[in-house]
């Protein structure tokens, strides 16, 4: 459903089907009385409970769901807490409320809908289901060239989502094709290990070698973006390539032509300076990190990697994402901007599910 229309305190952004079934965490200051719920599945609460249970609210708010014995994407939130919208990355519904009237009048909405809209809630959440085709054709444009960047954090599954936008883009009869900006890394793996371990450097010179963002040829990369928008046939070769063990045998061919063109350009850093005016909008691909945690597990231990090596992996790259490829005022920024859609991968299924406006917290 859209953003739900009411001269009345609460704001439902999105209602799962199931939520009812299983049941309602209600999070609060602005709660109504006991005698007032009438719903023997509202559990309650406190803001510090949230705050206490896990480093982030996401997971904090699936962590208690569980607790009650609810599955969390079959739970509804509703609370007046500024950050309790981050719940939607578990998939659970979420409603937002700023007064007791609020609170109870959505709580009477969960239970008798009818009795507040006649919109069909339960068929029309705000978030919505699309097929890799209907995200396709919304980002392709007969006629114009256009940079789409998906951003997000290692192992969100942005390379297979691009692959099946662009294989959708062609069977609807346009063109389309993948930029990575990974293939921009000043060095091989291989020369990039002997790097950060050269013997003799400074404790100085080595932290600052560990900054992910060091590593892309990033000006370089917005310079072929801006060519191709221009409709330039850009042709590339001795490019990093990540299939091929890290080595520098990758290339780069992409002729926008003059029928229409998209590129879906693939990185962890594209929010950064350097790289965002070269890109005319943003997808930030979101995949819970349970879910992320054990497809970057395979990933690694199919590259080689031991499960403590692939750990340590993870987060000294969720160190660095965190801290500048996709940093919050980064992201709020763009968001700002009308720039930024959130489409959320979790599931890895047959469609996407675009979520409703708001900044994933991690």
């Amino acid at each position: 459903m859209t953003q739900h229309e009411t001269a009345l305190s609460f704001d439902i952004l999105s209602y799962p089907r199931e939520a009812i079934e299983d049941g309602v965490i209600l999070e609060t200051d602005a709660a109504p009385e006991a005698d007032q719920l009438f719903l023997p599945q509202v559990y309650r609460v406190g803001s510090n409970a949230v705050r206490t249970a896990v480093p982030h609210a996401a997971d904090a708010y699936a962590s208690i769901a569980r607790g009650f014995g609810l599955s969390p994407d079959k739970t509804m939130l509703v609370s007046d807490q500024q950050g309790a919208r981050v719940a939607l990355q578990n998939g659970m519904g979420v409603a937002t409320v700023s007064n007791k009237r609020g609170a109870t009048t959505t709580l009477d909405l969960l239970r008798s809908p009818q009795s507040i809209t006649d919109q069909t809630l339960y068929e029309n959440p705000l978030y919505s289901d699309l097929a890799y085709a209907d995200v396709a054709e919304a980002l392709y444009t007969p006629g114009q060239i256009r940079v789409v960047g998906f951003v997000g954090r290692t192992g969100a599954g942005k390379s297979t989502t691009i692959n099946r936008l662009v294989d959708s883009v062609e069977e609807a009869g346009g063109h389309a094709g993948k930029f990575e900006v990974d293939a921009f890394f000043v060095r091989s793996r291989k020369d990039r290990r002997a790097w950060l371990n050269e013997p003799g450097i400074s404790d100085e010179e080595r932290t600052n070698r560990q900054r992910v963002i060091t590593w892309w040829d990033l000006g370089r990369a917005s310079s072929v973006l801006s060519r191709i928008r221009d409709g330039e046939h850009v042709q590339l070769d001795g490019l990093y390539d990540m299939q091929q063990g890290g080595e520098m045998v990758g290339t780069l061919d992409i002729d926008p032509g003059d029928k229409g063109y998209t590129v879906f350009v693939e990185g962890t850093a594209l929010l950064v300076p350097e790289l965002t005016p070269a890109i005319d909008s943003f997808v930030y691909l979101n995949t819970h990190d349970e879910a992320r945690a054990g497809f970057l597990m395979e990933r690694n231990l199919r590259d080689g990697y031991t499960p403590d090596e692939s750990r340590a992996r993870k987060v000294l790259t969720d160190a660095a994402e965190t801290n500048e490829h996709i940093a919050g005022p980064l992201r709020q920024a763009r968001f700002n901007q009308g720039q930024l859609a959130v489409l959320d991968n979790t599931h890895r299924g047959d469609k996407l599910r675009l979520m409703p406006p708001y900044i994933p917290e991690k």
